[in-house]
């Protein structure tokens, strides 16, 4: 298959990937909500850029320099669906961190109060 072929099918997995997740997203909004949004766009980001990263490992052939040896230079496009899924484990442990701050503050008031 020639490379732009195989550009093709790595970059038409990463869309397939991201159609059906935009899918679930819009399902779990309608279902729970607006507030479960922020997880589901991390979880996006992160299956997303995984399969971007996952499709150019399967389906793009290594550069091959003018001498004939492989280059050992990592792919443009499967640093970008690194970056992708970094920002998504980002987005979640921020959310994470947030969710358990507000947890503990009002822990915190709630024994406040009692004296």
């Amino acid at each position: 298959m020639p490379d732009t072929g195989l550009t093709l099918l790595a970059f038409g997995i990463l869309a397939i990937a991201v159609i059906l997740l935009l899918v679930a997203t819009v399902l779990t909004v309608r279902v729970r909500g607006w507030r479960r949004l922020y997880w589901a766009c991390c979880a996006i980001l992160i299956a997303g850029g995984s399969a971007g990263a996952a499709s150019v490992l399967c389906c793009l052939p290594p550069t091959v320099l003018p001498d004939g040896s492989i280059s050992g230079e990592m792919p443009p496009t499967f640093g970008a669906g690194l970056m992708v899924a970094f920002m998504g484990c980002g987005g979640a442990l921020l959310g994470l961190i947030l969710v358990v701050g507000r947890a503990r503050l009002r822990q915190r008031r709630g024994a406040n109060w009692r004296g």
